[in-house]
């Protein structure tokens, strides 16, 4: 990255000033500052607060920005809105460069708060003097090591003091906070095995926004995901742009989620952050163009990232035409899911005869195979326990016929989590096949709830993806295939 990239400046600042840094716990100036010094922030960390006394975590309080000695590179506000412009001032005088504005009151509450933003215009001269992110945000967070390992280092937002991290290839740019806030700590809690790289809360985009960090994202080779929530855009041409170009890419994929997509939605999207309506072709327009992943909630839009990441991961090659097998020990799992992939585009294709005759091998006269790729697996289980042959020997040649078929371009599996067939469920030797694949092998857990997720943290740490749901496994496979429709036809 080029030193003088603004954004840049924000993710990775060498000195930041708190203006409204606390003592209190329950204050977001105390939840910043003990985010910077708990996380290790690198760079050197300043205290602003007129009222505060003494010190915070042996640093003493400076009553003003204009006390502090050292130059100051980013300035976090965390103090009401009627305070900012005069601070501002103070900014702009000390010659830092980047303001975080995580104050609400701005365009999203009418003529008062437009009568800030044109203050804050005047002060920084159209933005010239100095770069704003927000204002209405919940600031940025970079994750530079792993809250477990001896390299724990985090920059991270004031909703809340951040423990528990992985550092990962995923970014986030939201304008909402929530997503660099409660709900990013839900989803680093829920899979902890899933690192990001960076969470960008842009709130009302007065002057940077997603344009800027998608730019650098893009140029971020430590990035492979990005995930984009939006309630409006700053620049739907340029945005479509790079969304053109980022598809071409082998290692990037743009996933996105729009907010205020119906009347009612709009209506809240102009409560939130002020955003103007944006008429619904244009929206479907944009994203028709951009060739971006679109996720219809937030629960989607992680779904998807967590996929893409773990494919970027363990190398695995995307599928193209969307054949794919089902491995299984229930005919009703495999008529469920043969629906999903018909909704979903996927199809199970027919088996080579070289695929068909090693499956024919393992599969007793009675119960023969399918010349399609669903694998109900249970026939060849008993024939190998009526001949004392090992489960593992029939996974084995299952997997490696499949892995093999050119007609296949990845494998379901649906495995029956238990105690008690521990032996038979051969899940190591599954995981061996799917580690070593160049395909993608899916995985859906059922049984056990404790079994369920010890197999499923197993799994995390390999970089393997399971899923909680048959919808859900087919649905992950079919964006696979959307990304590589997506890079041919760039």
């Amino acid at each position: 990255m080029e030193s003088d990239n603004i954004i840049d400046l924000f993710l990775h600042p060498k000195s930041v000033a708190i203006i409204g840094a606390s003592k209190k716990l329950t204050k977001g100036g105390f939840r910043i500052a003990t985010n910077l010094i708990t996380n290790n922030f690198r760079g050197k960390v300043h205290f602003i607060n007129p009222n505060a006394e003494g010190k915070l975590y042996d640093i003493e309080f400076k009553k003003s920005i204009l006390d502090v000695e050292d130059e100051v590179d980013i300035a976090i506000f965390y103090v009401p809105n009627r305070l900012i412009p005069d601070i501002l001032k103070d900014c702009v005088e000390k010659g830092v460069k980047g303001a975080i504005i995580e104050a609400s009151g701005f365009e999203e509450v009418g003529e008062k708060g437009l009568e800030l933003k044109e203050k804050i215009l005047e002060i920084t001269d159209n933005f010239t003097k100095l770069r704003v992110v927000g204002p209405n945000c919940m600031g940025l967070s970079t994750i530079d090591g792993d809250s477990d390992s001896d390299e724990k280092e985090g920059f991270f937002s004031g909703f809340g003091v951040f423990s528990t991290y992985k550092r990962g290839n995923i970014a986030l740019i939201s304008q909402s906070g929530m997503l660099n806030g409660g709900y990013l700590m839900h989803i680093m809690t829920k899979y902890p095995n899933l690192g990001f790289r960076y969470s960008c809360s842009i709130g009302n985009k007065m002057d940077l926004s997603e344009i800027e960090f998608l730019e650098y994202m893009m140029e971020d080779d430590t990035v492979n995901v990005i995930a984009i929530y939006l309630e409006s855009f700053k620049n739907s041409r340029k945005f479509i742009e790079l969304c053109k170009k980022a598809r071409s890419m082998p290692n990037k994929t743009i996933i996105l989620l729009r907010g205020g997509v119906t009347p009612q939605g709009q209506k809240a999207t102009r409560s939130h952050t002020g955003s103007l309506a944006e008429n619904s072709n244009l929206i479907d327009g944009i994203v028709k163009q951009s060739g971006v992943i679109y996720a219809n909630n937030f629960y989607e839009l992680f779904q998807y990232a967590r996929t893409f990441s773990l494919m970027y991961l363990s190398g695995k090659t995307l599928p193209k035409k969307g054949n794919a097998s089902f491995v299984a020990g229930s005919g009703g799992a495999g008529t469920i899911t043969a629906d999903l992939t018909f909704k979903y585009g996927i199809k199970f294709p027919v088996l080579s005869e070289k695929t068909y005759s090693a499956l024919v091998e393992v599969f007793p006269e009675w119960m023969p195979p399918n010349t399609f790729a669903f694998v109900d697996i249970w026939p060849a289980m008993e024939k190998a326990m009526m001949n004392n042959v090992k489960p593992e020997v029939v996974t084995s040649r299952v997997y490696e016929a499949l892995l093999k078929d050119p007609n296949v371009e990845g494998i379901f599996n649906m495995m029956f989590c238990s105690r008690q067939f521990r032996a038979m469920n051969n899940v190591d030797n599954i995981i061996t096949h799917a580690k070593q694949a160049s395909k993608p092998i899916f995985f859906w857990l059922i049984g056990e709830a404790k079994e369920v997720g010890r197999i499923s943290q197993k799994l995390a740490k390999l970089n393997l993806p399971n899923f909680p749901s048959l919808e859900e496994m087919v649905k992950n496979f079919s964006v696979l295939v959307q990304k590589s429709k997506n890079m041919d036809l760039s």
